[in-house]
């Protein structure tokens, strides 16, 4: 087998013996307790926000965020990590044929967090080589990159948005689901989407507010059976109040086309008036109707009229609830959301029903990676303490990045497992999460459950739903995660997760993957840490079944 289709980049590297990639994990970890960090002149960082290893506390308030009213705040960093794993490459695991081997990783990163007048930025990238012991000789690179923005283009009337994600995003739902980003799987490939949304906004002779918004995306896989997908959109909103107080109206119109490289170009047009009507200050009720066209189930484009009802109730500041549920092309649609926040918790909950173009990670807004998930956990918990929108992004950031590292879960890490479609689809999306924090400790559990509907008129795509002979595909899953806090620098965690995929068509499909993960993470220095976890993980199906076992060591500086 050819490692290297669609991994990455092949270098050539002398074999390591066992002792000596031993000798470099054990190193990775210990080596640090002999580090004494510098204060680096230009550093812009806060020793509060490198403490990956210290309390892993959204509460942190002000110590979370950074108040000295620096326009950029760049932090430079490497990673060294060394992994031991039995089973290396994970698609040989239907063979029998399990390899052991060494995975050295470093990976070079920066993060900039921009506050300035006109523009608000958040960057996260970092290049990660890996080189194996086995195969002998074999290395490749992962790009991985979390950012997004406002540019306030002109004073008050034109701004740019903009967003980009590099990840692993798995091929197939029931293809073998890696463990971690280190192991070679065939079903994995690195997966970018670049979004750029310029519009303007202003008033209309005072009565009225109008948007004009064009999104533009573009996202590309590696792997060559996968398809790109562009996705170019109008949209336009006027929306105004009535001589009675509490009516207003809203006219919404969208126009947007999809091209796929494998599949078919796609085109849906759609037009929505609604009113609102705000019974209290903390609750208000909206109507709406409208009519839509697009060639999603069809090769010509059909027209359907819409209407929908719903409502927006805030009792408390420490409460939302939204529910809006409307008639559609494919039957009912909705999104229900729910954020509560507690003294020492928050939990929120979401529930859509719509038509899906890209994979999960790409669509969701705020649960996408595990760093969304974390900010709007964040961000929930620090708003009491920062009423400042600058400096409450700021400390979400920073406490998004404290988290997910406490976890031992990667920041880019989808919260829902996904996988690559050449075809829009109806899809059911719902998501639970809830943070416990206490003295010493804090709990994450994550629930996710997602239903893929394929609605296209023809079926000749080659993906998913066309390979596999499905027309529907489950996913649903669960992952808890425990941090504790040893001491003032050392944090235990321990994680448990379990996702299923099941297809059901002309033919039943079932994969299951579920992992079990802990260790400790560890300050050990200014701006210094480390960490040590274990790794057990279990993949049932009918064609490729694996378990893997693997420690995992890493070392990481700031600078």
């Amino acid at each position: 087998m050819d490692t290297a289709t669609d991994m990455g980049t092949n270098m050539k590297l002398d074999r390591l013996f066992p002792a000596a990639h031993l000798a470099a994990m054990v190193a990775a970890y210990l080596c640090a307790q002999s580090i004494q960090a510098q204060q680096i002149s230009g550093s812009v960082l806060s020793e509060s926000s490198t403490a990956t290893g210290s309390q892993p506390a959204f509460l942190g308030g002000n110590n979370m965020g950074s108040g000295d009213g620096r326009a950029f705040i760049i932090t430079p960093r490497i990673t060294l990590g060394e992994t031991w794993s039995d089973n290396v490459r994970l698609n040989a695991g239907s063979t029998g044929s399990k390899e052991s081997g060494f995975i050295t990783e470093l990976a070079p990163g920066v993060r900039v967090d921009a506050r300035t007048a006109r523009l608000k930025a958040y960057f996260d990238y970092s290049l990660r080589g890996q080189f194996y012991s086995t195969p002998s000789g074999y290395s490749r690179t992962q790009n991985q990159l979390n950012t997004f923005g406002t540019l306030e283009a002109v004073s008050n009337w034109l701004y740019v948005d903009f967003s980009g994600i590099i990840a692993q995003q798995a091929i197939s739902a029931f293809g073998t689901q890696s463990p971690g980003s280190a192991n070679i799987n065939n079903n994995t490939t690195e997966t970018s989407t670049y979004r750029l949304s310029p519009y303007i906004r202003g008033q209309v002779a005072g009565v009225a507010e109008y948007l004009l918004r064009y999104n533009y995306s573009t996202t590309h896989a590696n792997a060559s059976i996968a398809s790109d997908v562009d996705l170019a959109e109008w949209v336009g909103q006027l929306r105004g109040s009535t001589p009675f107080q509490s009516l207003r109206w809203a006219l919404d119109a969208s126009q947007q086309t999809a091209e796929y490289s494998y599949g078919r170009k796609t085109d849906s047009d759609r037009f929505t008036a609604s009113a609102t009507y705000i019974v209290v200050p903390q609750f208000r009720v909206t109507f709406s109707g409208g009519q839509e066209a697009n060639n999603y189930a069809s090769v010509d484009k059909e027209s359907h009229t819409t209407h929908g009802y719903g409502f927006d109730w805030n009792p408390t500041e420490r409460t939302q609830i939204s529910a809006f549920r409307d008639k559609r092309f494919f039957g009912d649609g909705h999104r229900y959301t729910v954020n509560q926040r507690f003294p020492l918790s928050s939990i929120s909950y979401s529930d859509t029903k719509d038509v899906s173009i890209l994979p999960n990670q790409f669509t969701s807004v705020g649960m996408g990676t595990v760093f969304d998930l974390f900010k709007q956990i964040c961000r929930q918990q620090l708003a009491s303490q920062l009423p400042d929108p600058i400096q409450l992004d700021i400390a979400a950031n920073n406490c998004a990045s404290v988290l997910s590292a406490a976890s031992g879960v990667s920041a880019s890490t989808p919260v829902t497992s996904s996988f690559l479609s050449s075809r829009a689809t109806i899809q059911r999306r719902q998501q639970l999460a809830l943070a416990v924090q206490g003295v010493r400790n804090t709990l994450t559990i994550m629930f996710n459950r997602n239903e893929s509907d394929s609605i296209l008129a023809s079926d000749s795509i080659q993906d998913d739903f066309y390979r596999n002979s499905v027309n529907s595909i489950k996913q649903r899953g669960v992952s808890i995660s425990l941090a504790h806090q040893l001491s003032g620098l050392t944090t235990a965690n321990l994680t448990a997760s379990r996702q299923e995929s099941t297809g059901t068509g002309t033919t039943a499909l079932k994969a299951t993957t579920t992992l079990y993960q802990g260790g400790i993470s560890t300050k050990l220095g200014p701006k210094t840490t480390g960490s040590l976890n274990v790794r057990h993980s279990k993949f049932d199906s009918s064609t490729n079944p694996y378990t893997e076992n693997a420690v995992i060591g890493m070392l990481s500086v700031l600078f």
